[in-house]
């Protein structure tokens, strides 16, 4: 009995069972079933010792000497938490992301456990193995994305302590990031619907807000932000996915490059910059200073176009659902005792007409925001759960 699947059931070559060419007797075939001897004929030897036809060349393989790749494991799609990462150009995505595996290693010094980060295929693996080595080895910043490009990574943290003393859930989720260029949010862009239809699948976003590329027009934050909020809408607004009128991502806001002193002085001097009295002494933002910390922001640092971004933010999300972090991807530079010295805290410097790190990274409110999200996402999950099942309990 054949096989039900025969690759080679379609081969003109190949012989029956029984000794037969299913050609035998066709134009361009011998009565007896053998091949024509002529140049064209291919002769040779067969696998059995006979003489005839060898099967053609087999097709070599796609991806030669490569290690077979297994399908992601991160568990069935409904509980796949996608985070969406979002900004105008030079806002410092990338560089973002880069900083990401570094800050959930740096995570345990200062927290109860640590997080890890592992890639769901090659290619987001090697995202992380490369940005480290950027980063910690070289020192120097990844260049800017170019186009769309999706990640997906799995992140294991540590296991939360639950009541009475008991063992609590252990957060886990997988991170599927689309990274996108900054221009791909304007207006226009041949890949903007692309992006656009990742938000919209998304669950949570990252929105980074770059106070110095907010100055200037060809990266202005608000230029971005409205053109994607407008198809953004439309299309969750077409599934009917809106909540009361607004967009479901839970949100967090990123003003990003904290560390630049061109944001730091002033927001020092302000008064927002609290410092640590251990261990490195490092500058922060208050978690519950946030809001009012990107409020000061828009309103007497940047001004109206800044508004503009918050009054964007505020029409399209919820806003219970956003929260507001002072982030830097790499941090401040350190003295050799590992300490924040506010006379010398600047991290990059120029070398050879490329920007480099004095000290090894040290990313500030990173992995906070993603633990936040998920932390949010969950609860929100949780609770839609346990409504319905109240309401189906009712209707039974």
């Amino acid at each position: 009995m054949d096989d039900l699947y025969d690759p080679n059931r379609h081969d003109p070559t190949r012989r029956q069972p029984n000794g037969h060419d299913p050609n035998a007797g066709r134009e361009g075939n011998e009565p007896n079933g053998t091949a024509r001897d002529d140049a064209d004929s291919g002769g040779g030897t067969l696998p059995g010792g006979g003489s005839g036809a060898l099967p053609p060349s087999a097709v070599p393989d796609s991806v030669p000497n490569s290690t077979p790749e297994r399908i992601p494991s991160g568990g069935p799609d409904a509980d796949r938490i996608r985070i969406g990462l979002w900004g105008a150009p030079r806002s410092g995505k990338t560089t973002y992301l880069t900083a990401l595996p570094l800050a959930a290693m740096q995570h345990q010094r200062h927290h109860d456990g640590g997080w890890n980060i592992s890639g769901m295929t090659e290619e987001a693996g090697a995202f992380l193995s490369r940005g480290m080595d950027l980063l910690t080895r070289q020192r120097v910043f990844p260049e800017a994305t170019m186009g769309v490009r999706e990640l997906a990574w799995s992140i294991q943290g540590p296991r939360k302590k639950g009541k009475l003393g008991l063992s609590g859930r252990r957060p886990g989720f997988v991170l599927d990031i689309q990274d996108a260029a900054g221009e791909v949010f304007g207006d226009g862009h041949p890949q903007q619907a692309q992006l656009v239809a990742q938000l919209a699948r998304s669950h949570g976003l990252i929105y980074l807000f770059d106070p110095l590329g907010d100055a200037e027009t060809a990266t202005e934050s608000f230029t971005f932000l409205q053109s994607t909020l407008t198809r953004l809408t439309a299309q969750v607004r077409n599934r009917q996915g809106l909540v009361d009128g607004r967009l479901p991502h839970y949100v967090s806001v990123c003003v990003a490059k904290f560390d630049h002193p061109d944001i730091f002085r002033p927001a020092a001097e302000a008064g927002w910059a609290v410092q640590d009295t251990v261990g490195a002494q490092l500058p922060r933002v208050p978690a519950e200073q946030g809001e009012q910390f990107f409020q000061w922001m828009c309103d007497d640092f940047r001004g109206a176009n800044a508004r503009l971004v918050r009054d964007a933010l505020h029409a399209y999300f919820d806003r219970r659902r956003i929260a507001y972090y002072a982030t830097s991807a790499v941090g401040f530079r350190l003295t050799p005792q590992h300490v924040f010295d506010y006379r010398d805290y600047v991290q990059p410097i120029e070398v050879d007409g490329k920007s480099c790190l004095r000290t090894s990274p040290e990313p500030i409110n990173v992995l906070e925001p993603l633990i936040d999200l998920e932390e949010r996402i969950y609860r929100n999950r949780a609770r839609e759960r346990g409504l319905a099942g109240k309401l189906g309990g009712k209707r039974r």
